[in-house]
């Protein structure tokens, strides 16, 4: 990279990974030009519509720090959190951009597995076990009684196996969730006030390639190419791209895979007339709900879940299902493979596996049965990008003399650290000594093939095997859908 004073850097992507990286390298007086597709200038900002397929695009995400022996994660959280308090603290009442209205951690069992123990054996570690509340536990459930937290230990006639209509669950006081969206815009506005350069839209933001300039064996990026035909040169280019990284740097696709995540939107009826739904699933009363899939190794599973946020204000409940993590794989001009993408703006996204469908049936009649009856008014297929072991990559890409760096790879749980992520993304790209953490984040292509993308566009999860649900499907639990937002 330059050695000038103030670098040149171009950021490939406006969502959570580039704007939290541009936040904190324009803290140290980097030139920044940040490109992306979408619109988000303009128009709607950074509001889910149809032409959005960015996961940081999203009504709300869940904060938690729960992530069993994965202790460096687990701080990370935590610094992350302390910020987005400050963030609330500076928007004021009614602008909050982290609402800390708990953490249901549902187990598939009567019992805590082995993830949740170490989960817990860290919290304890870390002096914060009295955040953690155990369901069955009954000084945890007297302390929950005295500060203030029963209401959120709920309980469930869940049928277990062993024939007892109970489960297991624990509470987390410190979790709860953010509103990505608002974030994003916050992120931006910032930016813009610190002099980084926007550069949005279809056609004047949108990545067409790298500028390559090789010699004598070295290869060097000198840029991009954006879809109006522009050149734009830079020091350094930092592609921030989500779920399409892999189709737009062809070395990465063998180590990320897009994947999507079902998502259902139920809408409340009106106040005046279901009062007491309002009141039941606002943030005061219930939590955020997590049932990871059972995994009987004990190690960290990421995102394979199902979760659920309390209603908006505007009435609407949220349910995500990424038990399965779904690929779409295509065949581009530029690959000699296959690989999965994310559906491009325009395609349908809302016509959901059937599989997803009847899962997220059981969850509702389960934690939610009074909503069973309710209209569906969305659908979507939101796109994450996966790496083979859930931790991000965030290095130089190897072959081009540190002027191409990749950061993406978020694996369906890297939203909530938008306030931190950019600090520790600036020590990797001014080479300061790995740490713990960004050690887990190196290009890493020795890594075994894991956590699907060894399947490839054979294995079971691709979207052309999927039986799609159609509103029959859903009509007959009750569901309709009326409508996208």
């Amino acid at each position: 990279m330059a050695t000038s004073a103030k670098p040149k850097v171009i950021i490939v992507g406006a969502g959570i990974f580039g704007l939290s990286t541009a936040y904190y390298l324009a803290d140290d007086g980097y030139k920044i030009a940040i490109f992306d597709q979408h619109p988000y200038d303009r128009g709607d900002g950074y509001k889910l519509n149809p032409g959005s397929i960015a996961a940081s695009v999203d009504e709300n995400k869940i904060l938690r720090a729960s992530y069993g022996d994965e202790l460096y994660y687990q701080r990370l959280a935590y610094e992350a959190r302390e910020i987005w308090k400050r963030w609330n603290d500076e928007l004021g009442p009614g602008k909050e951009l982290f609402v800390e209205s708990g953490m249901l951690r549902v187990q598939h069992s009567s019992h805590l597995d082995k993830l949740e123990k170490k989960t817990l054996a860290n919290m304890t570690a870390e002096g914060l076990r009295d955040t953690q509340y155990i369901l069955s536990n009954e000084d945890d459930a007297r302390r929950a009684e005295e500060r203030g937290w029963s209401h959120k230990l709920l309980r469930f006639p869940i049928p277990m196996p062993d024939g007892r209509e109970t489960f297991e669950a624990v509470l987390d006081t410190t979790a709860g969730y953010v509103y990505p969206s608002q974030a994003c815009a916050y992120l931006a506005d910032k930016l813009r006030k610190k002099g980084a350069q926007f550069i949005e839209g279809p056609e004047k933001g949108a990545f067409v390639s790298l500028l390559v300039e090789s010699s004598g064996g070295s290869k060097r990026v000198m840029g991009i190419r954006s879809k109006d035909g522009q050149e734009h040169l830079a020091d350094l280019v930092i592609m921030a791209c989500g779920s399409a990284t892999p189709m737009l740097v062809p070395e990465v696709s063998r180590v990320l895979e897009a994947t999507a995540g079902s998502v259902v939107t139920v809408r409340l009826p009106p106040r005046e007339e279901a009062s007491e739904l309002w009141d039941k699933y606002s943030h005061d009363n219930w939590p955020v709900i997590i049932g990871h899939d059972p995994d009987p190794t004990g190690k960290t599973v990421g995102s394979r879940s199902i979760y659920s946020f309390p209603r908006t204000d505007d009435g609407l409940v949220k349910i995500g299902y990424r038990v399965t993590k779904y690929t779409n794989y295509v065949k581009l001009p530029e690959f000699d493979h296959l690989i999965s993408v994310p559906l491009r703006p325009g395609v349908d996204d809302t016509s959901l596996p059937i599989k997803s469908v009847e899962g997220i049936k059981t969850f509702v009649s389960t934690f939610y049965p009074d909503l069973a009856s309710l209209p569906i008014i969305a659908t979507r297929l939101c796109f994450y990008t996966d790496t083979v072991d859930n931790s991000w990559l965030i290095d130089y890409l190897p072959g081009y003399n540190d002027t191409l760096f990749i950061c993406t790879g978020g694996s369906g749980h890297g939203a909530k650290f938008a306030p931190i992520l950019g600090k520790h993304v600036r020590d990797v790209i001014k080479k300061k000594p790995k740490t713990e953490l960004t050690h887990h984040w190196r290009w890493r292509p020795e890594l075994p093939l894991g956590n699907g993308l060894e399947e490839g566009p054979n294995g079971p999860r691709t979207l052309d095997k999927q039986k799609r649900a159609t509103p029959e499907d859903l009509r007959h639990a009750g569901w309709w859908k009326e409508s996208r937002i």
